[in-house]
């Protein structure tokens, strides 16, 4: 039985007394630092729009430890927890306040709020220190000091435009993810999803015959079981002459698993966590690629969008089989 520690500086601040609080099995000390040393020298801290917080629980069956400890990236998950009890502690403040000044920024926050975050394990540092300050300066010979990698030229043709539609419309499920609305996200990318199924079913079923949109309508509302898979089972075999399957011989199990996970959140009162999160994203993006190779829908993703949501998947906590790990979750390309 150990005793884990967190110690997180968060980009947000909300109208929390200095102190420790009880938020379940966890203690939270709320504390309100001007400077912070990491090993690196003092750093300052935002003024008036930072707060650390130390998060302590008790790992009675010393799993958190134990990934703390490993050498994957399994030492990089066990945050979550703490920024669960987090959320736990805000959505208070939030719930009370609601349209008074002292809400206004106070909001689930993600891994993308972090300034900083270092743990231990019964007072000994674990060596996992991982510093977000926007204080931090990339050094490079001919580089922009503001846009070191680039970036600007590569978004330069997207501006003010309609490219990757579908990929835009799953880039506010990450931005979701990177906040901690984790249910949110999960829900947001099956109903993309959905629609977009439905849409591929629409011109199947015209360019059969099938002219009349109350019709179309009234067929695909009548499948009230499995939805998802007979839409993409045998009514897309029936339209097109193929099933999802068929075309990506792990979107059964896929699938299966996204209508389990999607029904116990919408309709079972269960909270998806990161990682339920993380693999539903990007199983609907796998999803929609299959039939956007297949050229039954526009669904066009950049490869590194396709990478990342191949990684965000792979590294949780157990992913489902389905999920390509290693050097295929790693691979810039579209096979996996």
């Amino acid at each position: 039985m150990s005793e884990i520690q967190f110690t997180i500086g968060i980009a947000l601040k909300a109208p929390i007394a200095e102190g420790t609080y009880k938020v379940g099995t966890f203690d939270i000390e709320v504390a309100y630092p001007a400077v912070v040393n990491l090993g690196m020298g003092p750093e300052l801290l935002p003024e008036g729009l930072s707060t650390v917080f130390s998060v302590r629980w008790t790992d009675a069956s010393n799993q958190d430890a134990k990934h703390l400890k490993s050498q994957t990236h399994h030492r990089h998950l066990t945050i979550y927890k703490a920024l669960v009890a987090i959320n736990e502690l805000l959505q208070a403040y939030k719930l009370v306040r609601m349209g008074h000044i002292d809400s206004c920024g106070v909001r689930s926050i993600g891994i993308f709020d972090t300034l900083f975050h270092f743990s231990s394990i019964d007072g000994e540092p674990t060596g996992n220190l991982n510093v977000g300050l926007k204080g931090q300066r990339f050094r490079s010979l001919g580089a922009s000091p503001h846009d070191p990698f680039g970036t600007t030229a590569l978004a330069a043709p997207h501006i003010a435009t309609a490219t990757l539609p579908v990929a835009r419309r799953y880039l506010r499920c990450y931005e979701l993810l990177e906040h901690g609305f984790y249910s949110e996200a999960f829900i947001i990318a099956f109903s993309i999803m959905d629609d977009l199924v439905q849409e591929v079913l629409h011109a199947q079923l015209q360019a059969k015959g099938m002219s009349a949109k109350s019709d179309r309508d009234s067929l695909m509302r009548g499948i009230k079981e499995n939805r998802l898979k007979l839409y993409l089972g045998p009514l897309l075999k029936i339209t097109a002459g193929t099933t999802v399957a068929e075309l990506w011989p792990r979107a059964e199990k896929a699938l299966e698993w996204l209508n389990r996970t999607r029904n116990n959140i919408a309709h079972g009162g269960f909270g998806a966590d990161y990682h339920s999160a993380a693999v539903g994203v990007y199983a609907c993006i796998k999803l929609l690629h299959t039939l956007h190779d297949a050229k039954l829908l526009m669904a066009e993703f950049p490869v590194e969008f396709f990478r990342h949501a191949k990684l965000t998947a792979s590294w949780t906590f157990n992913p489902p089989e389905w999920v390509p790990t290693g050097p295929q979750a790693e691979s810039m390309n579209f096979d996996s």
